[in-house]
């Protein structure tokens, strides 16, 4: 499988895809930075080097900018393998139906945690000086907190990516694939975002009907969707921390498990 999965980032470091996602990751880092620097000089911020890695997760919390941009390149590149059978010949020449997917799966969690870690190195080395600058320190949590938080992201986006591959199996074809890809990654936050205000509200009236029963629905969704998650993770509010690498697991399970079983029954001719 070894084989497999060195081709396969092989062929999606060299496709149009992967440098459009990679040129949309440098300038989402650049405006992160950016406006680090704009708070710095104006001396009205107070950002934490936390804060500034965790946006690789999500931008205020609220939009998750990188799935937005990792979706369409994962996508497009398992479409493409459908699309030009290429997985039919990798089947021709010996390998096989669970090799292949899992192959694909782990070149498409790569990519996405590769977009990640590069975002969290430039903008984390481009803004110790005016994080020091505005606060005097760097961490306000402990190293042990951030690096827990920064596992917790990274398991969520391999999750993600698994649940995008999945998604790319059942429908084959590089533009509704690509296309869905956007539509899950939008409308994952969308019900994150939702989610986020139900607590907020919950929070604030104390009355409100069924409380308790909401707020631990409402907690539960967005622990158990990878997009909650690392949205969490960029708010620096994780109340369930514990459980989150557990369900991110489950999520990864499931959508490896379904998406091998369709896969092996998928007609690839």
């Amino acid at each position: 499988m070894g084989n497999l999965l060195t081709a396969g980032l092989r062929r999606m470091v060299k496709s149009r895809a992967f440098l459009l996602a990679l040129l949309a990751e440098l300038a989402y880092t650049a405006l992160v930075v950016l406006v680090c620097w704009d708070h710095y000089a104006a001396n009205t911020g107070s950002y934490t080097i936390e804060s500034v890695l965790t946006a690789g997760f999500g931008l205020m919390g609220y939009l998750s900018v990188p799935s937005l941009i990792a979706a369409p390149l994962l996508c497009v590149h398992l479409g493409t393998e459908y699309s030009e059978n290429t997985l039919h010949n990798k089947l021709i020449v010996g390998h096989t139906r669970p090799a292949v997917y899992l192959a694909d799966l782990l070149s498409c969690a790569i990519a996405a945690l590769g977009l990640d870690l590069l975002y969290m190195l430039l903008a984390g080395a481009l803004c110790v000086y005016p994080v020091l600058g505005m606060t005097g320190r760097l961490l306000t949590a402990s190293p042990g907190q951030l690096l827990a938080w920064i596992a917790v992201g990274l398991l969520a986006r391999a999750a993600w990516a698994s649940a995008v591959t999945l998604t790319a199996t059942v429908l084959g074809s590089r533009t509704s694939a690509a296309v869905a890809g956007l539509l899950l990654a939008v409308g994952a936050s969308l019900v994150c975002s939702f989610g986020f205000h139900e607590l907020e509200y919950l929070s604030r009236h104390l009355d409100a009907a069924n409380r308790e029963i909401r707020l631990a629905l409402w907690q539960l969704i967005l622990d158990a969707l990878p997009t909650g998650q690392y949205l969490q993770v960029s708010r620096l509010d994780t109340p369930s921390l514990w459980r989150l690498p557990l369900l991110s697991l489950a999520v990864a399970a499931g959508s490896t498990g379904i998406g091998a079983a369709l896969f092996q029954r998928k007609d690839l001719r």
